[in-house]
């Protein structure tokens, strides 16, 4: 399972992607001190018990969306179909002639927009509304980054972004469909959309590492560079740079935060000793439900009780907020 990841250039892990990044890494590390890393200090990263929960949790969570989500998930062709019937009834086909070089680059590119846009509001919402942040606290539990950091996703997490990928490209090819009828199609490089393959081998397996590495000022207000994501896993500033490749969605919606403005030491994860309560496997699975369910049983108490004193009383009352402030 494994290798069948490392030879998928879907995939964050695939080779050329992790070789991309251990080269930069190294260029970053030479450049800064002029000097290698230490083999002790890597080993001491490899064997850090968040790698190794990261390596059991990898395996357990394929097992999940395998076998229990993937099966049950809505798919984008689906979307796109429901979506082009719909959009036929008001849009009109463009009949004109356009290059179809043009039209591939069209959709590429609008795929990759509504998508990244897409991920940027989903990815926001999951920290700012305190459900959904019982879920993806997961993710942001680790106080030592590796690669495989970002498959510590909770299923539930997996899930809203399962869907949220189904509508969007959905979406985007029905509206094309409809446009242009079936003469368009995706620039790809070994299979896959181009524009995800040159943001993957740029570093992305850097994200979720300890080597620090900036676009500078001017290109981190454009793209997320690994940095800025791993101040998004800082303690102090996990309401900022939600992006997933763009960072100008942060930079419209305010909640973008460059290298150069935060700290050189970052304290990563959740901080105040909250890890324990993620540190198995078992635990980052049922504690996140758990949570959640004692929100909604507050939240039902407390509307109940607010009712209860409306009638007797007359006063209004407001229930209880499940959204928190992001920055």
């Amino acid at each position: 399972m494994m290798a069948w990841y490392l030879n998928d250039p879907s995939e964050r892990l695939y080779w050329g992607y992790l070789v991309t990044s251990v080269l930069l890494a190294l260029m970053l590390s030479f450049i800064q001190y002029r000097k290698l890393p230490q083999i002790s200090a890597i080993k001491r990263w490899l064997t850090h018990r968040d790698t190794r929960l990261d390596v059991g949790y990898f395996f357990v969570i394929w097992a999940i969306k395998a076998l229990v989500i993937a099966p049950l998930m809505l798919s984008a062709q689906v979307v796109a179909m429901a979506t082009y019937q719909l959009s036929s009834q008001f849009l009109e086909p463009i009949y004109r002639p356009i290059r179809y070089e043009w039209l591939v680059i069209a959709y590429t590119v609008s795929l990759f927009l509504v998508s990244d846009f897409t991920r940027y509001w989903l990815h926001r919402w999951l920290h700012s509304n305190r459900f959904l942040w019982s879920f993806h606290k997961v993710h942001h539990s680790p106080e030592v980054l590796n690669p495989l950091s970002f498959y510590r996703v909770h299923p539930v997490e997996n899930i809203l972004f399962g869907l949220r990928y189904a509508f969007s490209a959905g979406l985007v090819t029905g509206v094309f469909m409809a446009l242009f009828g079936a003469r368009f199609n995706l620039y790809t490089v070994f299979g896959v959309n181009i524009t995800i393959v040159i943001f993957s081998a740029l570093g992305a397996n850097l994200r979720h590492s300890p080597v620090r590495l900036s676009y500078g000022r001017w290109l981190e207000h454009i793209f997320i560079s690994p940095a800025q994501h791993q101040i998004h896993h800082a303690t102090k500033h996990m309401h900022h740079n939600y992006g997933g490749y763009l960072a100008v969605w942060d930079w419209l919606f305010g909640s973008l935060k460059c290298n150069h403005e935060v700290e050189k030491n970052l304290q990563i994860g959740l901080g105040r000793g909250q890890f324990k309560k993620y540190n198995t496997i078992i635990k980052m699975i049922i504690y996140p439900i758990k949570e959640s369910g004692r929100l909604i049983y507050r939240s039902l108490r407390k509307n109940d009780y607010e009712t209860s004193n409306h009638h007797r009383t007359g006063h209004k009352f407001y229930s209880v907020k499940f959204w928190r402030r992001t920055h």
